[in-house]
């Protein structure tokens, strides 16, 4: 039972409030969030059931409903197919014409936004192409790639089929640690919306289903009941290994076609499909108190689903009292629906509109208690669902702010109050939007699905492959990096969220060695040569001095080196995240200083201008290249190698070692 305000306004029917249920036969998920359904049957599973949840690991659907993608079957070689609902048949997908060509023997496709990934254990790779297959972005070697699926948090989830390992790829190809051991041979997999990790198994010709919650690391048997509710319907019908239907609707008639594993059309198969639903099922509640005397039900709106070929009833019926007398059989004779309960107080009274039974104004008698009635019915493969009913009372509409005229008779009243309430509901509903519209700038609270578009609201692009947390901890930062932005504390914060590690910015002329003569200790720093920083007439050599067109000779000392400095981390990262670090640093630096970025490379130098930073070991010093975009240049920071010099050894004190000057190794 639910504990509303008084007085109470509306009553909730749902998994978190309850149902109120007094009687119930064939209805499923009193309990799940996802809402009610007809029950499974118990000899249900099969390729068939699985398919109505997840497709078949040849077939994957588009975030565009009416899209499909297939990896052809082979021989002879692999195709990738588009089928959009307005074509007649399967295209190739050939944006790119080095696209289909790589393709062997491919058995598995996943796809999310204009990304695809296809496992082909012919080639012993895993392709991933952007933009719809317009262009190859990376290639995983693999040798049995199996079933693969899209994660927004967790990324490119691929089979081993080989290992039985479950293993994680980020959005430019390399390996996030965790590998999950896998049940059995992986058939197909699958995330829900809640990012639940769904695994079909098949072995010694037996269907089974596992699950794997986000924060755990081993696979938990479910049952098709779970698996159903957590997936809306594919419309696949008559899935099997190579062949299969789709089901769709035109002009509101079904619509079903059917293809083989290479595309091609074929003929409806005779075989029925196995039922997997139920055929009826209803739902009887208790009395649901207003806690009003001779309350006037005023409306009920559901959030449900109906697919075709199934409908869903949601009756009403008032009385004064919480337990009136039966006046019926408790078994009734009506229709479709001999043996189910009557339900009390009489089963004539039930009504409902039959025009739009998700939104109807209550036509019942003043009473304060309420009585429910849900029916629902399919043809056995397929079910409608209800997440939600809200009970509102007593009748409140804009008929009370009219004059008196218009209520002369319970009639008119009566007829006035149903005919309002269809304009107070229109807007009821924008108030909603209006008042809950502040939400959604929630950062912590609004949905991960709508941090991108949150994101843009503040010129951000998200990546695909971040987590959920790293993207609101980005926009939790926003605010902070546009006052900061162009400071090497906003430089550093916002690096710090794109790689999770604290980089180290130097800046040059902080660092200038040299000092004047009122303040300088010989031995400590070095004077600044005034002859040799520009040419001077009478005090510079002749070739020893560049020459400047522009500036003030007398700051030469201050402005040297200076809008220069260096961002510094400790790892190198992959060559794409190389390329956004590149791109941080040009936006956010001002327009007038020059970057240099530079990776930790293993080890360190002893001495003058050393750069100690994160995780920093002593190993030996990489060969020196002179030239190159990445060589080394004389001058005094430059170390060369000896001849004699031993390679692959730490640093050692002595022989083949760098070390700077007035160096003490302890």
């Amino acid at each position: 039972m639910s504990c509303p305000p008084e007085p109470a306004t509306f009553r909730l029917l749902d998994a978190l409030v309850g149902w109120d249920e007094s009687e119930v036969q064939g209805i499923v998920g009193l309990d799940d969030i996802n809402g009610l359904t007809l029950q499974p049957l118990a000899n249900a599973l099969s390729s068939q059931a699985i398919s109505m949840a997840i497709p078949p690991a040849y077939l994957a659907k588009a975030c565009d409903p009416c899209r499909w993608y297939l990896v052809s079957c082979c021989p002879p070689q692999s195709r990738l197919l588009l089928l959009d609902s307005c074509a007649p048949g399967w295209v190739p997908v050939r944006a790119n014409r080095c696209a289909p060509d790589v393709l062997q023997c491919a058995g598995a496709i996943a796809v999310q936004g204009d990304r695809i990934a296809i496992s082909d254990h012919g080639a012993g790779r895993v392709w991933v192409w952007r933009r719809g297959g317009a262009e190859l972005a990376f290639a995983i070697a693999i040798a049995n790639p199996g079933p693969l699926a899209w994660s927004r948090q967790l990324g490119l989830l691929v089979v081993d089929s080989d290992r039985l390992r479950l293993r994680r790829f980020d959005g430019s190809g390399a390996e996030r640690p965790g590998a999950v051991r896998l049940p059995g041979s992986a058939e197909r997999i699958a995330v829900d919306a809640r990012h639940r990790l769904w695994l079909v198994t098949y072995d010694n010709d037996l269907f089974r289903i596992w699950r794997l919650n986000p924060d755990e690391r081993q696979f938990l048997p479910a049952a098709l009941a779970d698996l159903l509710a957590a997936f809306p319907d594919t419309g696949l019908r008559h899935a099997q290994e190579h062949h299969f239907c789709l089901e769709d609707m035109v002009d509101g008639t079904p619509r079903l076609r059917c293809f083989d594993c290479h595309g091609r059309p074929s003929s409806v198969p005779h075989d029925v499909p196995r039922e997997i639903y139920e055929r009826q099922g209803q739902l009887l509640t208790l009395a649901i108190d207003s806690g009003i005397p001779r309350c006037r039900w005023h409306r009920v709106r559901l959030d449900a689903g109906v697919p075709a070929r199934s409908k869903l009833e949601f009756s009403v019926s008032s009385h004064e009292e919480p337990n009136p007398p039966p006046q019926a059989p408790a078994q009734i004779l009506e229709g479709d629906w001999q043996g189910f309960s009557g339900g009390r107080p009489n089963p004539a009274d039930w009504s409902a509109d039959a025009a739009d039974p998700r939104d109807f104004v209550i036509s019942q008698p003043p009473g304060r208690y309420l009585f429910v009635r849900i029916r629902m019915t399919g043809d056995g493969h397929c079910t409608p669902r209800l997440r939600r009913a809200r009970i509102d009372m007593p009748r409140q509409t804009s008929f009370d702010q009219l004059p008196g005229v218009f209520a002369d008779n319970p009639v008119a009243i009566d007829f006035g109050q149903r005919f309002m309430a269809l304009f107070d509901s229109a807007v009821e509903d924008m108030d909603r939007v209006i008042e809950r519209y502040p939400a959604l700038l929630d950062t912590d609270g609004v949905p991960q699905e709508l941090l991108p578009w949150l994101g843009s609201f503040l010129g951000v692009t998200m990546d695909s492959a971040w987590t959920s947390a790293r993207r609101r901890a980005v926009i939790h930062a926003l605010p902070g990096l546009f006052r900061k932005r162009g400071t090497p504390e906003g430089l550093s914060r916002a690096l710090s969220l794109l790689l999770g590690a604290d980089p180290a910015i130097l800046e040059a002329a902080l660092s200038r060695p040299w000092s004047a003569t009122g303040s300088a200790r010989l031995g400590n720093v070095r004077l600044f040569g005034r002859s040799s920083a520009r040419l001077r007439l009478g005090s510079s050599g002749l070739g020893s001095a560049p020459v400047w067109s522009v500036g003030n000779p007398d700051l030469d000392p201050l402005i040297a080196q200076s809008f220069r400095f260096d961002v510094m981390l400790p790892s190198a990262p992959t060559p794409e995240l190389r390329r956004q670090v590149s791109q941080m640093i040009e936006s956010q630096k001002p327009a007038h200083t020059v970057a240099r970025l530079r990776y930790g490379a293993g080890g360190l130098v002893v001495g003058i201008g050393t750069a100690v930073g994160i995780d920093t070991a002593l190993v030996a010093q990489p060969p020196p290249v002179i030239g190159g975009s990445d060589g080394a240049r004389l001058g005094r920071r430059t170390v060369l190698w000896s001849r004699n010099r031993t390679s692959g050894t730490p640093i050692q004190t002595g022989k083949a070692s760098a070390v700077g000057i007035h160096t003490l190794v302890e």
